[in-house]
């Protein structure tokens, strides 16, 4: 149950990071460059932490195939 609250911090604050940074080049007026991919596997993995969470399962047995 720890590792749901572990990842679900990490990809919160990752997200939160990004956010933050784009607003800041957008502000400034530079170019801001991201990684698609990267973005969409955190935020699949900060929304499965969040269900596990809700449900109080454990993150392998949301995922099957980790253990």
């Amino acid at each position: 149950m720890a590792v749901n609250y572990i990842i679900l911090l990490f990809t919160g604050v990752y997200l939160v990071a990004t956010l933050l940074y784009y607003r800041y080049t957008v502000k400034k007026g530079m170019v801001f460059r991201y990684k698609p991919l990267v973005l969409l596997v955190v935020f699949i993995l900060f929304l499965l932490s969040f269900y596990g969470i809700i449900t109080h399962q454990p993150y392998n047995e949301i995922l099957p195939f980790i253990g």
